[in-house]
């Protein structure tokens, strides 16, 4: 029975962990709607977002079918930075697009169109004779296909965007994996030695990981610059806020090169604002309570870190013969971690709400099922390496050790996955 409450909780509390992925500043609403079929032209367009928005770096315009903007001024942005409005041209007629670019408090780029028309009144009723008629029927025809074509080619090229944005998600989801995967292990790794557990491989495993980030921060950057038509990128690195932790991380990184490993003391404090400064990039900022959620994301990433540079001391020292001097405190590390990964899971839970019908109709759900399958693996591997100790007073059967470095990955690769996914 209590194997059963763990696993449920398990469940929970990774479905609850993970939905932060939908955290992004959806469109909730918008005037005019999509669709709206207007007399007049309104006096501005206003769209309102799910969360806040980086109030530093959007982008709004309101285009005709012939692709000029009829924007009267700047766009600007609300005191509670989740809306944004701009006044409008008010004789322009005929299709229009609203088309926004802006930057969730997550730090994910976002991009949209919004469809409205604005039919004048009284142009067809002035024609009095039934051949001038027919040629206006005739002329209006003509303009209503070309419309069309010019609204199909506005739409093709903000499609062909946001086509090319999802072609890249395969390779940005690769590449955020080896980041995650390097930050923890150079964390495990520093936190290991913390606690007396040496390794010479910290040095090589900073420099994996100030080469990941640099190519993590790249592949993000690319994003955004394809989303975002006019931003530099300057802009995007010292006026955004998801730019400014991607700079402090690479800053911070360098100088750990130069200091980690001078003390104690030094080592935990790089390993605190690295996994702080990743909290604070990341999903945990867009919730409700950003400051319980930032905390979890920190302790989170900090369990994590525990139990992967484990996982990795122990490969090494298992080709050095000394495996079963480290097994058995790892192995009481690693249950406590996940136990207490499981419980800022279920905090989560309580926090967000999440609904459960996400987990079967969804593609992110099916990723999710995934990683909870693989996840209750990592139990059972953990389940026959300690009762293996238990019985033997030694462990021999390294392909439990094989099995759990393996699920391991696979882990973070689902994670790298989900991280590119929407629930909705």
């Amino acid at each position: 029975m209590r194997q059963c409450s763990i696993f449920f909780v398990l469940v929970f509390s990774l479905f609850a962990y993970t939905l932060t992925a939908s955290a992004h500043a959806d469109l909730s609403s918008s005037s005019p709607a999509q669709g709206d079929v207007l007399e007049t032209m309104p006096n501005e367009v206003c769209l309102s977002f799910t969360t806040s928005i980086d109030p530093t770096v959007f982008e709004l315009d309101v285009r005709t079918q012939g692709g000029g903007s009829i924007l009267k001024g700047d766009a600007k942005i609300n005191s509670n930075k989740n809306e944004l409005s701009a006044a409008l041209i008010p004789d322009a007629s005929g299709q229009i697009q609203i088309i926004y670019s802006v930057i969730s408090k997550d730090g994910h780029p976002i991009k949209g169109v919004i469809d409205f028309s604005v039919n004048k009144a009284g142009v067809v009723e002035e024609i009095e004779t039934p051949t001038k008629e027919e040629v206006m029927t005739e002329e209006k025809i003509s303009n209503e296909d070309m419309n069309m074509t010019l609204v199909s080619e506005e739409k093709l090229s903000i499609n062909d965007t946001e086509q090319m944005t999802s072609s890249v998600s395969t390779l940005s989801a690769i590449i955020k994996f080896m980041y995650i995967t390097s930050l923890l292990l150079l964390s495990g790794l520093l936190i290991w030695k913390s606690r007396g557990f040496q390794t010479r491989f910290i040095p090589a495993s900073q420099l994996l990981h100030l080469a990941l980030l640099f190519l993590f921060t790249w592949s993000q950057a690319r994003d955004f610059l394809t989303v975002f038509d006019h931003l530099t990128w300057g802009d995007l690195f010292l006026r955004t806020e998801v730019g400014q932790y991607w700079t402090a991380a690479l800053v911070v990184t360098v100088i750990g090169l130069y200091v980690v490993g001078r003390n104690r003391s030094i080592d935990l404090s790089f390993v605190a604002l690295l996994l702080l400064l990743k909290s604070l990039n990341s999903h945990a900022v867009a919730s409700d309570f950003p400051c319980v959620t930032i905390g979890l994301n920190f302790i989170h990433l900090g369990l994590a870190a525990v139990w992967i540079g484990g996982i990795f001391i122990l490969l090494t020292l298992w080709k050095q013969g000394e495996a079963n001097t480290f097994l058995p405190v790892f192995s009481r590390a690693a249950l406590f971690s996940i136990l207490a990964l499981s419980v800022t899971g279920t905090i989560y839970a309580l926090i967000l709400a999440p609904s459960i019908d996400a987990l079967w109709t969804t593609t992110w759900g099916y990723w999710l099922s995934a990683k909870i399958v693989t996840v209750f693996g990592v139990f059972i591997v953990g389940g026959f390496i300690r009762r293996n100790m238990r019985i033997n007073n030694d462990f021999t059967n390294k392909k439990f050790l094989y099995f759990d470095s393996g699920l391991a990955i696979l882990i973070l690769l689902i994670v790298g996955v989900l991280t590119q996914l929407s629930p909705s």
